[in-house]
């Protein structure tokens, strides 16, 4: 029995959200001149993932930060990384993601074009004044809405 609950707290443990892979420790705390603001990890996260595509998708870890130059209130850029089951699941999602905001004629992202970035495709997208940056690398998949003026900065630190 002692052995069961060995085993057992050491599986907690290791599923404990603040144990698995910390995709805090991806979103850095500064992007070029940009300084992280808010850091979002664990369930919140993943409701804030869930309530902002309108269902929940699947993932085994999401986490968002928010990052805006000092001493400005506005956030010029918002990054959403989530990890998935597997390198396929997370090219599946983006590949989704791209086709229904590129089919959607009512969508509000426009200009649609592929940029190569240190070797990984990121498919870009302006709308509502931001453009919006979209890849997978592993089983990570990526969002990045960002002002304009901050792409380069966030594209150099985020997409490696």
């Amino acid at each position: 029995m002692r052995a069961i609950s060995t085993l057992l707290f050491g599986w907690l443990l290791l599923c404990h959200p603040a144990m698995a892979h910390n995709l805090a420790s991806l979103l850095p705390k500064s992007a070029g001149d940009l300084s992280r603001v808010e850091l979002v990890t664990g369930e919140a996260a993943q409701e804030a993932v869930d309530k902002l595509h309108g269902k929940h998708l699947p993932a085994q870890e999401s986490a968002m930060a928010r990052y805006a130059r000092p001493g400005q209130s506005a956030h010029p850029a918002e990054v959403w990384v989530s990890r998935v089951e597997s390198e396929q699941e997370a090219r599946r999602q983006t590949g989704q993601m791209v086709h229904l905001m590129f089919e959607n004629p009512k969508s509000p992202f426009k200009h649609p074009k592929r940029v190569d970035h240190n070797g990984i495709p990121v498919y870009r997208f302006e709308g509502m004044g931001m453009v919006h940056l979209i890849w997978y690398k592993g089983d990570h998949v990526w969002w990045v809405s960002a002002a304009p003026a901050a792409e380069q900065a966030l594209l150099e630190t985020l997409c490696r």
